[in-house]
């Protein structure tokens, strides 16, 4: 059976939701996930999920494109309870 290479890039990464816990649902409805390898999402010390400045620094990109794309800063500040860009 033939493979793409999409095929072949899942198998070799993890899905991260960025927006964990309760808003993982959300993170999903929005697309607001990114393929990982697994020691960037879970191992390493620089992993997504062992990493607060990786993960604030993918929530904050997380945040940008939801406001590109699906709707307004208040909006996302409803959706997933924080604004991770307040500096901006």
């Amino acid at each position: 059976e033939s493979r793409g290479l999409g095929d072949v890039y899942k198998r070799q990464t993890e899905r991260h939701h960025i927006y964990g816990s309760a808003n993982r649902k959300y993170s999903e409805q929005y697309g607001l996930t990114v393929y990982l390898c697994p020691e960037c999402h879970r191992t390493s010390d620089i992993a997504a999920h062992r990493n607060k400045e990786v993960r604030i620094t993918l929530q904050r990109i997380g945040q940008r494109a939801f406001e590109e794309k699906c709707g307004s800063r208040e909006q996302f500040v409803k959706t997933f309870g924080k604004n991770y860009l307040e500096d901006e």
